[in-house]
């Protein structure tokens, strides 16, 4: 099946001739790869010496490790070989007097056992050739039998006069740890017994001790088979154990010498080992611990590797900065062309006008949105006075009057405009500051909307809100309103406020007799009869249904009360002519006043309210307070 694949447009943009056109028109970008090229380089060629230089000095440090620990094996096997010999030489004494009889074994033994140290030297003893103890340099002891000890068994079936060196044993009758340091007997060429010296394997190993130069450092002894006869750190724990058979030394017993790393069975600890073989067929290892060993240079290693990643990361984050800062400026650059084009796209297409206004009210560039508000071509518009977009006669309102003042800051306002025809307008500026260095009003930046019809439609709508239908007299809110504000005109001025509720007598009638639409044509034409009776500074209101509210300044007293009731009972009393009907009504009219009978405009007409239904009490056509 045939399967189509379809390039990355992203990477088609960057391959070629593209990628090329790219580079050449974003310099910045080749300075940042050469930066970061560079950077890579430096770094890629600095380390690679640094970590040569770190193995070199612990490999340096390994190989004098290995020269000392030789050394040391060294050492310590020519003085075990030495006091090995001296025990030898104290053993062929001690058997050439056998055939001269016991008296004359234990003269030459107490010979020998003073000859050599007494803390070393634990007793020297005569085995027969039935494996039992004949003689002790300790003195008389009981018949013990040991001729199942490795040592006499290998000595009695050796056709050679060889020196058997035991790894340590544990006493039967002293109960002490020995090394048995063993010849045979010979008597006409046949087997007749064992000559030996009982070493403190504990006492031999002090003579180890002044060869070691740190706590885990260690020197052993090991047969031929690897059993550990001698060890300086920890020796108890290592008798009767055995070396790892793989060891270079028990698997080749011609080398006579060797070195290797290992961890050490018991404690564990990793040490360099070098060790030597012996005339005497045993093994001498020196091992030493290489954590404390190369603390030094891995201390050294340690603080130049730190020194070398700080003067890395340093200069990484120096190179980032520079990367970082080179890619900022570079984003800069790019997003103000952007922003340029894109202020420029905004500002000739947005559909506010947009004027900019020197210090002198002057106009020094504008957008095509200006052209269409005010009809004025932008090259005609520049080197303009603001008035010019005003009529004549706007005085203090206009636009140009408000920004001769010193207002800093945002503001906004509407004005009276006139387009180029004459045409008027109402506009509405949003004025903000452009300030220099030093804070001073360099220019000013006005936002402008023909705002005509938006303000008839709030205007249309603040008139529904505020006024009643029928009869366009104020509503109950407008009427709270305009009470209040007579209230705090008063308390300022220690001035009176009447309020008068009126209720229309006999209008149910007229509206069940002759319909909703003549009902609602009556009250039209008693809030037209109310709104001719009072001044311009009165308010008339209807509440709803047939109640109508008056309120004004007015002193409170009963004559002027009486005064303003008989002029409304009188005016509502006289026909209304609807739909060519001569209709008759009158009203009950309660009257209440401030401060005396409230002092908020709902108490106060709630207190009218009940001074009308006081009047209705007494008889319809009448008025109380």
């Amino acid at each position: 099946m045939e399967q189509q694949h379809t390039a990355d447009p992203g990477r088609a943009q960057l391959s070629g001739p593209a990628l090329l056109t790219r580079l050449r028109h974003r310099p910045l970008l080749i300075i940042r790869l050469a930066v970061a090229t560079l950077g890579i380089l430096t770094l890629a060629l600095a380390w690679p010496d640094v970590l040569s230089d770190l193995e070199s000095r612990e490999t340096a440090a390994r190989e004098r490790l290995r020269t000392q620990a030789l050394l040391r094996a060294r050492a310590a096997g020519e003085t075990i070989q030495a006091t090995i010999e001296r025990f030898d030489f104290a053993l062929k004494i001690t058997r050439a007097a056998v055939p001269d009889g016991l008296q004359a074994v234990a003269s030459h033994s107490r010979m020998v056992v003073e000859a050599l140290p007494p803390e070393l030297v634990l007793q020297q003893f005569l085995i027969d050739a039935d494996g039992y103890l004949v003689y002790s340099s300790l003195g008389p002891s009981p018949r013990n039998y040991l001729g199942d000890r490795n040592y006499f068994r290998s000595l009695a079936t050796d056709t050679g006069d060889i020196l058997q060196v035991s790894p340590p044993v544990l006493g039967r009758l002293t109960g002490k740890w020995s090394i048995q340091i063993a010849r045979a007997i010979k008597r006409n060429g046949r087997f007749d017994g064992v000559v030996s010296l009982a070493v403190s394997p504990d006492a031999w190993t002090q003579q180890l001790a002044r060869f070691e130069t740190a706590p885990r450092d260690t020197l052993t002894l090991v047969d031929g088979s690897g059993h550990v006869l001698l060890r300086t750190l920890k020796g108890r724990e290592h008798y009767g154990k055995q070396a790892p058979q793989q060891r270079d030394y028990i698997l080749h017993p011609e080398r006579q010498e060797g070195d290797y790393v290992a961890h050490a069975s018991v404690d564990g600890v990793l040490r360099q080992y070098a060790w030597t073989r012996l005339p005497s067929g045993l093994v001498m290892l020196s091992g030493i611990a290489l954590d404390e060993a190369l603390a030094p240079v891995h201390e050294i290693n340690h603080w130049t590797l730190l020194r070398a990643g700080l003067s890395s990361a340093l200069f990484a984050l120096v190179v980032i900065i520079l990367l970082l800062a080179l890619q900022r400026y570079e984003k800069a650059v790019h997003q103000l062309g952007v922003r340029e084009e894109h202020y420029r796209g905004v500002l000739t297409h947005m559909g506010e006008g947009i004027m900019v206004i020197d210090r002198h009210g002057l106009i020094v560039d504008t957008n095509p949105a200006f052209s269409v508000i005010t009809g004025i071509p932008a090259g005609e518009a520049r080197g303009l006075p603001v008035s010019a977009l005003e009529p004549a006669d706007t005085g203090e309102t206009g636009l140009a009057a408000r920004l001769a003042l010193p207002r800093p800051g945002h503001w906004e306002t509407d004005f009276p405009g006139v387009r180029k025809d004459g045409q008027g307008y109402t506009g509405h500026a949003m004025v903000s500051c452009v300030h220099d260095a030093h804070g001073r009003v360099t220019h000013r930046i006005a936002l402008l909307t023909d705002v005509t019809e938006q303000r008839r439609r709030d205007s249309e709508i603040w008139h529904q809100a505020n006024f009643d239908l029928l009869t366009g007299l104020p509503n109950r809110a407008l009427m709270n309103d305009r009470i209040e504000s007579l209230l705090r005109q008063a308390r300022r001025n220690q001035g009176h406020v009447t309020v008068m509720f009126i209720d229309l007598d006999h209008f149910k009638p007229v509206n069940d007799l002759y319909g909703h639409d003549t009902g609602d044509l009556l009250l039209g034409q008693v809030g037209q009869r109310l709104a001719t009776l009072f001044r311009g500074d009165d308010s008339v209101a209807r509440l709803g249904g047939d109640e109508f509210i008056v309120a004004m300044a007015a002193d409170a007293n009963p004559e002027a009360d009486a005064a303003l009731a008989r002029k409304v009972l009188d005016s509502l009393s006289r026909p209304f002519t609807i739909t060519g009907r001569d209709l008759r009504i009158s009203c009950s009219i309660g009257i209440a006043h401030f401060p005396g009978d409230g002092d908020s405009a709902d108490t106060l007409i709630n207190r009218a309210d009940q001074a009308m239904y006081k009047a209705k009490g007494r008889g319809r056509a009448g008025w109380s307070t």
